[in-house]
């Protein structure tokens, strides 16, 4: 273990909730609050390093069954559009162009003209 003045102290706030659990699982382990999530972080650690090699993580019954997989959110799933989002929210307009058909025409439509610059 780690010499006591090596340690980082962190303060946590926690639901009543949460907390209750983190106290249950301290208990069920004889061990702390602390053991509890020192455990939790290896666990995490665990779970990214398989993802990282693109395997899978399980729980297995007695007899090597996967019971549970255990996945996580993939970080490079392609994200929604902001303006997709808005669609979504509020729903599209009269027309029945795509968002990329509108905003091309919003590019195309801008205009400079001399009076923009005049200083």
């Amino acid at each position: 273990m780690t010499n006591a003045q090596d340690m980082v102290r962190l303060n946590l706030d926690l639901s009543p909730k949460l907390n209750e659990i983190l106290e249950e699982l301290a208990n069920k382990i004889g061990g702390s609050k602390s053991d509890v999530l020192r455990q939790a972080i290896t666990l995490m650690q665990i779970m990214v390093i398989a993802k990282e090699q693109t395997n899978k993580l399980g729980i297995a019954e007695a007899d090597q069954l996967i019971a549970t997989e255990i996945i996580m959110p993939s970080q490079t799933s392609p994200k929604t559009h902001s303006l997709e989002n808005l669609i979504e929210t509020f729903g599209a307009w009269e027309d029945d162009r795509t968002t990329e058909d509108i905003i091309k025409d919003i590019y195309d439509s801008r205009t400079i003209s001399n009076s923009d610059y005049i200083l």
